[in-house]
């Protein structure tokens, strides 16, 4: 294929701009199915180009790993079945998203940068695959460097959900109740909505028990 075709051509700025437009009109549309092959597209994209960035340009690699890890959060993230509000999602979809939260973890250790969100969703992921104890320790890392109790108090909920799921006894349901208890109370401002997040995320994954 001839190089020098305008086809054949990286993305130019305003192409990227129409694809992200493209993403929100998809999101009004409640068209989650379309936008993750989107979202996927521009993270292969954002790969692409740090594949071909020198190696000694350090402060731009770090600003492309960075949007990339925002892509493949979006791609782990309507992936994940525990928000229950998207439809069936398939084992094939599922076990994208499990990659997608482990590349958005790379991305963010690569870029000296690992946020909470990236820690979180790698343990939503790891607690659809029931791999529990995996997931329990990413939300210990979570809890572990978020910055304020609220965040704190979620990753502790999270964990107690974890247990929970592991051996549902009275105890371990006391535990989480009690956990969702003090997100709602020390969180004025987002717990409520946090909260209801966990309440869901249990419903889903106790729904067949």
């Amino acid at each position: 294929m001839a190089t020098d075709e305008l086809a054949s051509a990286p993305l130019t700025e305003a192409e990227w701009k129409t694809m992200s437009e493209l993403m929100v009109e998809l999101r009004k549309i409640e068209r989650s199915d379309l936008f993750v092959p989107v979202a996927r597209l521009q993270l292969l994209y954002l790969l692409n180009r740090i594949e071909q960035t020198n190696e000694d340009s350090e402060d731009e690699l770090n600003k492309l790993r960075k949007f990339a890890r925002g892509r493949a959060y979006n791609v782990a993230a309507f992936t994940w079945p525990g928000w229950d509000d998207m439809g069936p999602i398939s084992p094939d979809i599922q076990e994208l998203g499990l990659s997608a939260a482990r590349v958005t973890l790379e991305l963010a250790t690569q870029a000296n940068d690992v946020t909470f969100n990236a820690l979180w969703i790698n343990g939503a992921h790891e607690l659809n695959a029931k791999n529990f104890d995996s997931a329990i320790k990413f939300f210990e890392r979570t809890r572990d460097i978020a910055e304020a109790a609220d965040g704190r108090n979620m990753a502790t909920t999270w964990i107690e959900l974890c247990r929970y799921l592991v051996d549902p006894t009275k105890e371990t349901q006391s535990n989480l109740e009690v956990a969702v208890s003090t997100l709602r109370a020390e969180d004025e401002e987002n717990g409520d909505f946090f909260a209801k997040q966990i309440e869901t995320a249990r419903d889903v994954y106790t729904r067949d028990k």
